[in-house]
């Protein structure tokens, strides 16, 4: 099953749900009516878990360019993060931040005098 079969079998059990839901809220049933509709939509709910269960890996691969987004430190995608939130596409802020907080004194200023040799342009104050 491809995602596409996948995605629509989950929205046709998502359809069927919202209409026994609607059915519901508009008419009065009996206690017995009302409990096999109830059972019903936890059988559907239970398709829905195990469709996303067995299918969790097509659901959850990233596609394409995302896959070249996924943060060095904790391994999640930065696809959708907001750029403020980046220290460069493949790093976190926040990681980026507990790395650097669970370093000492010392290695924090080897670590900055190693990004300004690799980043120095070569300008000098005169």
């Amino acid at each position: 099953m491809d995602l596409k079969q996948v995605r629509a079998k989950l929205n046709a059990i998502s359809k069927t749900i919202d209409e026994h839901l609607d059915f519901l809220l508009e008419t009065r049933q009996d206690e017995q009516t009302y409990k096999d509709d109830i059972n019903e939509i936890g059988k559907m709910a239970d398709a829905v878990l195990s469709t996303l269960h067995e299918h969790h890996d097509l659901l959850h691969e990233p596609s394409g360019g995302e896959k070249d987004w996924m943060c060095e430190k904790c391994g999640k995608s930065t696809f959708e993060t907001d750029y403020d939130y980046l220290v460069h596409p493949t790093l976190h802020l926040g990681c980026a931040l507990e790395a650097e907080q669970g370093k000492t004194e010392d290695e924090q200023m080897q670590s900055f005098a190693e990004d300004l040799q690799t980043t120095d342009s070569g300008h000098r104050p005169s």
